[in-house]
């Protein structure tokens, strides 16, 4: 009986080993043949302004975004007078509450963008300057975005990107359009269209 337990867990664990093989080798290769493409477009015939329709492109990473239910609970939750968060995972928060903004090859987890959310955080970094190394940079971005505000967005993301210095890739491109935002929610977040704000 033990053996065949051995067994089971042997093959298992081979078997898994060898589809995360597949699929970690099947998304280089869909980057490679996107890198291909993209070039070929760049070095193809231009086409005049007028004649030019964008197509609709998804800003969501298939292979890794997900949304991050544990942040946004610690957002909702903290309350004056709480301990604040730890700096980096404030840079944290501001990078994933981004995601939904902007346009990136990779987007490993997400924080939905609320008013609620924003007013939280520049709350807790006000009330606790001195327990952050970039207090000034976040008041920046999260008064910014307090009003409305995300032309610099990719940008912000960007910033708190090269502050955390050990990610590599994901590095925001641009700014997602209004139908790309509105893709991202419903497939990160669940909320469809027609109940986005």
């Amino acid at each position: 009986m033990k053996l065949s337990h051995v067994l089971v867990v042997v093959v298992l664990t081979a078997f898994l080993s060898i589809y995360g093989t597949f699929l970690i080798i099947k998304k280089y290769y869909a980057n490679e043949e996107s890198e291909s493409d993209r070039s070929q477009l760049e070095n193809s015939q231009s086409i005049s302004k007028v004649d030019e329709v964008e197509a609709f492109v998804s800003t969501v990473d298939i292979y890794f975004g997900w949304e991050n239910p544990t942040y946004s609970k610690m957002i909702d939750e903290w309350k004056s007078g709480d301990e604040p968060f730890v700096d980096n995972l404030v840079q944290e928060v501001i990078q994933q509450m981004s995601h939904q903004k902007i346009i990136a090859d990779e987007k490993e987890s997400s924080i939905m963008i609320t008013p609620e959310r924003i007013s939280t955080l520049l709350q807790m970094v006000e009330e606790n300057k001195d327990s952050f190394d970039y207090s000034e940079k976040y008041v920046e971005i999260l008064k910014r975005w307090k009003q409305d505000d995300f032309s610099t967005v990719d940008q912000d993301h960007n910033e708190m990107w090269f502050i955390q210095g050990t990610k590599q890739g994901g590095i925001a491109t641009g700014i997602a359009s209004k139908e790309q935002e509105q893709d991202y929610i419903f497939r990160v977040f669940g909320i469809p269209k027609e109940k986005q704000n």
